[in-house]
């Protein structure tokens, strides 16, 4: 039995949706609403106490971290494989995932945090600070204590954005050398990652991230959303 947590076609959440799907691996939908914060109710704490998603239920097996996540997933199925058969292709996917996870997704969090603070403003203060109480994990407390309470500092952002820049250059620039795809001739879990955050740089930071300033980017976004795993899963509606 497979089931998926998750807070449907977005960020961490979508990197697991994308390889289930584009594995053709049947799974149990399990959408929480993080406006609801139903990830930090009682049920799902005693399934992951961190309070994150995506969580990933194989049979006895609880799997955290959208990262592992896939590895997991491609291990225990390699049918249909998104990781070169390679060592050095594995290799390169795990620079790339690292990458994701180190450095894109930490600059982005910080804007699209702070693009949520009129909704987290707007909690009454109370309210707010109970919701606070029953976060978990202190990073995310803190994150969460900044956006409620105004958002983060004009130097904060433009640090965040000047990471952005010099993200989306070194994507552009492997691109641009490799081809159609960031590993090899091949989709892989490189590209799924990848793909979970950018569509975000392109939402909040569009200047960094369009057709003239990084037009390989640009095209390998519109090569990714046109493969038919893609769109099948981006139909699905939460």
């Amino acid at each position: 039995m497979l089931a998926l947590y998750h807070f449907g076609p977005i960020a961490n959440s979508l990197t697991p949706l994308l390889c289930l799907i584009e594995k053709g691996l049947d799974f149990d939908d399990r959408f929480l609403s993080s406006r609801r914060w139903e990830h930090h109710a009682p049920a799902f704490l005693a399934i992951n106490p961190e309070g994150k998603v995506p969580v990933l239920i194989h049979d006895e097996h609880v799997v955290t971290e959208s990262t592992v996540i896939n590895e997991y997933l491609e291990d225990v199925f390699p049918e249909a494989p998104l990781r070169p058969a390679d060592a050095w292709g594995r290799a390169q996917v795990r620079v790339w995932t690292k990458f994701v996870d180190e450095y894109l997704c930490p600059a982005l969090t910080v804007i699209g945090a702070n693009n949520a603070s009129s909704f987290a403003s707007s909690i009454d203060k109370a309210e707010m600070q109970t919701i606070l109480q029953r976060m978990p994990d202190p990073e995310i407390r803190k994150k969460w204590r900044i956006v409620s309470s105004g958002g983060f500092t004009p130097e904060q952002l433009e640090d965040a954005r000047t990471r952005l820049g010099r993200a989306v250059a070194q994507m552009e620039t492997q691109l641009a050398a490799n081809g159609d795809w960031f590993v090899g001739d091949a989709y892989s879990l490189a590209d799924i990652k990848i793909f979970s955050m950018t569509p975000g740089v392109e939402r909040v930071a569009p200047d960094l991230c369009n057709e003239t300033v990084s037009p390989h980017v640009h095209a390998w976004l519109r090569r990714v959303e046109a493969r038919p795993a893609v769109k099948a899963m981006f139909a699905r509606v939460y």
